[in-house]
């Protein structure tokens, strides 16, 4: 019988994720997770989709829209708000002008609720 050793928090430099945590339905708890295994001065890099406004039911609970990565995007406020709940101070924040979504039904709910790709750079006090 073999076990795997868990991580040890002294051990992660950085955490870099691009495209991925939108798809989580507990972001929260993705953050809380992150931050546990960051060593102090540790680094979040990650690349997401968020949303100038909250999205509706109607697009939250389209498949459709959770596979082009719009359904599960959290408002960006919000976002960074579960970043800071955390205990990860937000470095930095810029948009990615140049994402650009393929289906019809993503560049409509893009236009509508400013879902939009950003980067982002957080580190553990």
């Amino acid at each position: 019988m073999t076990t795997q050793a868990a991580f040890d928090p002294k051990d992660v430099d950085a955490v870099i994720s691009n495209g991925v945590i939108n798809l989580a339905t507990d972001k929260t708890a993705v953050f809380r997770e992150v931050a546990r295994l960051l060593k102090s001065g540790g680094r979040l890099a990650i690349s997401d989709i968020v949303t100038e406004a909250q999205l509706p039911e109607t697009i939250v609970c389209n498949s459709t829209l959770w596979a082009a990565c719009i359904g599960g995007a959290a408002q960006q406020d919000n976002y960074r708000g579960h970043i800071q709940a955390a205990g990860l101070r937000v470095v930095k924040i810029q948009d990615n002008p140049t994402y650009q979504f393929i289906s019809d039904n993503a560049r409509g709910a893009s236009k509508k609720f400013g879902v939009k790709s950003i980067s982002l750079l957080a580190v553990k006090p």
